[in-house]
């Protein structure tokens, strides 16, 4: 409550001859779990994820009480996220598998199909690429059936999963879709990804020269997103690109660019690792 909004209050309970009064009915239950997600999405933002977690538990726990399947889906994802943002990992799949390994029809699908999709980022952090690849499959699947809006998001997921197999060409070729595809939406970030991706995925294949292109459109739009975990991993694939096709001293300036934002970043409340992250709709 604001600091005007109590003195309305108690201005009111003046007014009234400081008669008692009985206090005002709790939210609905509905408008409690909205409150503890959005206090949770805010304090994530601020790179506060323990508290955040706090939170998404507390909206979890409401959501259970009422069995309103779409809020339990929403935030057990949501823990999901911040669980592995703060190194819980165990935990961040455990909240995945409230949704996971649900009863079909348990929840909607759309929330399945990011429960799916967080659970391949999760692999991918963990170096499972088989598993990564067979969860983003999943969703991708469920993503056709719905017509989803992640599709551009599913195949960075997916071009992160060949690279990390080894498998360059199918990595350029699923982030040159997914850059396609996040085009048509006007979806920046998703664009960016891809680019970060062809980039990543022609240098792997031995044209480091051609990926620098495509990383320093990623570094523009991550630049205009403001988002410095996004502009490291820029720099960090310039830098690596630079170094492969000879140039030291481009290879230099990239990396005391990234140093001076890591620097930066530890300094601020949100300072954290680069990671692949769902957007939640």
């Amino acid at each position: 409550m604001t600091h005007t909004l109590r003195l309305a209050v108690l201005l009111a309970s003046l007014s009234a001859g400081c008669a008692g009064r009985p206090q005002p009915a709790p939210p609905p239950a509905q408008e409690r779990i909205a409150e503890a997600a959005a206090r949770g999405a805010t304090l994530a933002r601020a790179g506060d994820n323990a508290a955040a977690a706090l939170r998404f538990q507390e909206a979890l726990r409401i959501a259970r009480t009422i069995e309103d399947a779409d809020a339990v889906a929403a935030n057990a994802i949501s823990l999901s996220i911040v669980y592995q943002r703060l190194g819980h990992h165990a935990a961040a799949r455990s909240a995945l598998a409230v949704v996971l390994d649900a009863q079909a029809g348990r929840f909607p699908e759309r929330r399945v199909l990011q429960a799916e999709l967080r659970q391949a980022i999760l692999a991918l952090a963990a170096s499972d690429t088989r598993d990564a690849a067979a969860y983003a499959q999943r969703a991708s699947e469920r993503c056709q059936r719905l017509g989803c809006e992640l599709a551009a998001t599913i195949l960075n997921v997916q071009s992160n999963a060949a690279l990390d197999g080894a498998d360059a060409a199918a990595a350029l070729r699923l982030a040159q879709a997914a850059e396609s595809s996040a085009r048509g939406r006007a979806d920046r970030a998703e664009t960016a990804n891809a680019l970060r991706n062809i980039g990543r995925a022609r240098a792997r294949l031995g044209d480091p020269a051609g990926a620098i292109p495509a990383l320093e459109q990623a570094l523009e739009i991550d630049r205009a997103l403001a988002d410095p975990r996004k502009i490291l991993a820029d720099l960090a694939e310039l830098e690596r690109a630079s170094a492969a096709k000879g140039d030291a001293q481009a290879a230099r300036g990239y990396s005391e660019r990234a140093l001076a934002i890591s620097r930066a970043a530890r300094d601020g409340v949100g300072g954290e690792e680069t990671e692949v992250q769902l957007r939640l709709r």
